[in-house]
């Protein structure tokens, strides 16, 4: 069941009292039964190409994000083990190779796992003594995958350029960049929240805050009428340094696309408040192709490379619209005159319209004519 209650005037109230909002995520409420679950999902366990999900391109299952790995490493496991890399795969989206395996019957090969560690419990045998060997090996991500989610611009880039993405890839950064496709978030993301922080860093925080008028510092956005979406930014990185030197008010969005911030994690529907925002007070200047890059969801990063590059025209991000149902849906991505959209919270039909997935949109892009530029404004 899904509720829609409109809270806006309660927040009012509470911003006008000078109170500091509380959002309850539940998600991150853990009782016994969910805690188990994640425990397997973090350990590892094999999986059913029936319980996949990939709407969007990417790997899910119940709602989770995941990455499919294949433990059996049989007589190369010792060499998967004392050598980073030199394993079998993982894949982290619904590329062609994991199309092949479905088509040749080898999918049960796969276990799944949404442990960011970047470490895989792999087994096999000696090719010396015979014996069984096991152990968790640094497994490196499938090349077709990043090349079908145009990760980093792995799809247009150099073949160079995609061999270091490999070597430099982070499970967390990768799962933080498209965490708004999913509703439950990896449990080691839950304990990093609050550790490092001094006992009055509420205080600190608060008064930096106001003092900066409650503007984002980077992309000038007000959010005076939505205080819980300003933070306040280490620039350092320690968070126990609080030197006015050291800290600087920035919007929930620009904070999490910081270096070394890859465990934030910002719920889907405030980027698009906050874009929402944005719009509002930067009138046409927030559409060009500079503003849109640096202020859509970074799910949207690798196809919006993809558009960019092919002179396509600027999408409006956070475009409303009435569904079917006469629902009124907030579209992450949307070219009204075409009637296109991309939407990445599950399926939605809209008369009239091509509504894409993250992963309907991908292919989609890959298959443009590039655009005369004169024609692409």
């Amino acid at each position: 069941m899904e509720l829609d209650i409109d809270l806006n005037k309660l927040w009012a109230c509470v911003d006008e009292m000078g109170a500091k909002r509380k959002t309850l995520d539940l998600n991150e409420i853990w009782d016994s039964a969910t805690f188990d679950i994640d425990t397997e999902f973090e350990n590892g366990f094999e999986i059913k190409l029936e319980d996949l999900e990939t709407d969007q391109g990417l790997l899910g299952v119940q709602g989770r994000q995941v990455v499919l790995f294949i433990p059996d490493h049989g007589h190369r496991v010792e060499t998967a083990l004392e050598n980073h890399g030199q394993g079998n795969k993982f894949h982290v989206a619904d590329c062609k190779t994991m199309d092949d395996m479905k088509n040749r019957k080898r999918f049960e090969r796969y276990h799944v796992t949404n442990s960011i560690t970047g470490e895989f419990p792999v087994f096999g045998y000696s090719q010396i003594t015979k014996q069984e060997v096991e152990g968790n090996a640094n497994l490196s991500v499938c090349k077709n995958c990043l090349n079908f989610l145009n990760y980093k611009g792995a799809n247009v880039g150099s073949a160079k350029n995609r061999q270091k993405l490999v070597d430099e890839f982070s499970l967390e950064e990768f799962f933080s960049t498209y965490s708004s496709v999913f509703k439950q978030k990896p449990r080691s993301w839950i304990d990093k929240k609050t550790k490092g922080y001094t006992a009055n860093w509420k205080t600190i925080s608060d008064d930096v805050r106001k003092k900066s008028g409650y503007c984002c510092k980077h992309c000038f956005v007000d959010l005076s009428s939505h205080k819980h979406l300003l933070h306040v930014h280490h620039i350092n990185g320690v968070k126990s340094d609080n030197s006015e030197s050291n800290l600087i008010s920035l919007c929930a969005d620009c904070h999490r696309k910081e270096p070394y911030h890859q465990h934030m994690m910002v719920p889907r529907k405030d980027t698009l408040l906050i874009n929402e925002l944005r719009k509002a007070q930067m009138g046409k200047e927030f559409a060009t192709w500079n503003s849109i890059k640096k202020s859509a969801d970074p799910a949207l990063a690798g196809f919006l490379t993809y558009i960019e590059k092919k002179n396509y025209v600027t999408p409006h991000l956070g475009y409303s619209i009435q569904s079917i149902g006469k629902k009124l849906i907030l579209l992450d991505a949307a070219w009204p005159d075409q009637r296109l959209g991309l939407f990445l919270d599950g399926r939605v039909n809209i008369d009239g319209w091509t509504i894409f997935s993250l992963g309907e949109a991908l292919e989609w892009a890959k298959g443009l004519p590039v655009a005369n530029s004169n024609q692409s404004t």
